[in-house]
């Protein structure tokens, strides 16, 4: 089976999560579940852009550093200040940016252009148009104007817009929980030392990492052993707190592999020996509501795994249509093969030159080569009719990190 058709499989059984409101300040990085509308204007009130003196146009029509026009200071008005002063013919008052414009008031000369005159004058050096330096209302937002789409994701700037509509709360897609659950007796937790024959559980970090780049809240169920009854008690003992489960390792055929078992026992599985390298075995099921992952045991596979299936999936219970992570188009440095009939995901590390992205793949590929992860900047996408690719031809670059 295809890598596309594996994942359109994947994405077709996967509605988003149920809406939840939020307080505003709660909502960084989650998925808007219903547009957000305004019903108010921002701002709302007429107010000053600039410190300086609202003045009326007709008054200041002939001003210029030849030539100042003086007028009476009538008063002055702060930020948040209630009761105003008028500005009447020949008058001025003296504004604070953020102040309300008073009644009479056309336009805003900034201080930057008036000098002090005698006995509570002041010099205005420069003529103003109607409007000038005044926010109008409803100049940012106006009332009924739709300022988010249902599916977009929250940012800073966002809450702050929010906020100053005065709405405090909304509906989004909460982050989903992801159970992570590491398989296999050659395990042991990262704190012990292993003993000859035995390896640290890299994925369970890794992977929790992952997901919590994806935007979803990871919970480490540790290590299970590979045995049948231990590993259905610890699937069936964390569904209820997830959203999403992820078990590594026992995906296989082996006499020890039992992950796809368990999943067919506790609800419906399906195992797909997927064209891809690395990472060709591949389980996915149901167990109830919960949709559950079999990927790879080999840290490289696992990782692979999860960016083309897992984290689309994770975006697509937050509601989200940018599943995929971006991609650019880059040249190789060098002579690469594929194997045959398998879309092969290669590291490579990313170089910008003379205006083009280069890409250059690390000598180590195999699935076991962490180090080769870490070296990476995106994964070459090399398609599965493609055995051999020159130095110099263009190739698809899924990036990992931002460029």
């Amino acid at each position: 089976m295809s890598v596309d058709r594996w994942r359109e499989l994947i994405l077709g059984d996967l509605p988003a999560l149920d809406a939840i409101e939020l307080r505003i300040q709660d909502t960084l990085g989650l998925v808007l579940a219903a547009p957000v509308e305004s019903a108010e204007s921002v701002p709302s009130f007429a107010n000053s852009a600039m410190d300086g003196y609202a003045v009326r146009v007709d008054d200041v029509a002939d001003a210029s550093v030849d030539t100042p026009v003086e007028l009476t200071v009538a008063g002055e008005v702060r930020a948040g200040a209630g009761q105003l002063p008028t500005v009447t013919p020949g008058t001025a008052v003296a504004i604070m940016t953020g102040a309300p414009l008073p009644a009479g008031a056309e336009a805003v000369v900034p201080v930057e252009s008036t000098s002090a005159g005698e006995r509570g004058r002041i010099r205005i050096h420069r003529a103003a148009r109607q409007g000038d330096h005044v926010r109008r209302v409803g100049e940012d937002v106006s009332p009924g104007q739709r300022l988010l789409p249902a599916g977009h994701r929250i940012r800073p700037a966002d809450i702050g817009l929010l906020a100053a509509i005065g709405q405090s709360r909304v509906l989004v897609r909460p982050a989903p929980r992801v159970v992570i659950l590491s398989t296999g007796d050659e395990l042991v937790p990262l704190e012990k030392r292993p003993e000859p024959g035995r390896i640290r559980d890299a994925n369970g970090p890794m992977l929790g990492a992952l997901v919590r780049q994806a935007g979803a809240v990871p919970y480490s169920a540790g290590i299970v052993a590979d045995d049948l009854k231990a590993m259905l008690y610890a699937f069936d003992s964390n569904l209820g707190h997830a959203d999403l489960l992820i078990a590594t390792g026992g995906v296989s055929a082996g006499a020890y592999d039992h992950v796809q078992e368990v999943i067919g026992k506790l609800g419906k599985v399906r195992a797909e020996k997927v064209a891809v390298k690395p990472g060709m075995p591949q389980v996915y099921g149901r167990i109830g509501d919960t949709p559950v992952f079999g990927l790879p045991g080999n840290p490289v596979s696992a990782f692979v795994s999860f960016e083309l299936f897992v984290r689309p999936a994770i975006r697509a219970l937050q509601g989200r249509s940018d599943v995929a992570r971006p991609q650019v188009r880059a040249v190789l440095t060098e002579d690469v093969s594929a194997p045959p009939h398998k879309r092969t995901f290669l590291r490579v590390r990313l170089k910008r030159e003379a205006g083009r992205w280069t890409a250059s793949p690390g000598s180590a590929q195999g699935s076991h080569v962490l180090t080769s992860l870490v070296r990476a900047d995106g994964l070459a996408d090399i398609p599965e009719d493609v055995t051999r690719l020159a130095a110099g031809d263009e190739v698809t670059v899924h990036l990992l990190v931002d460029v």
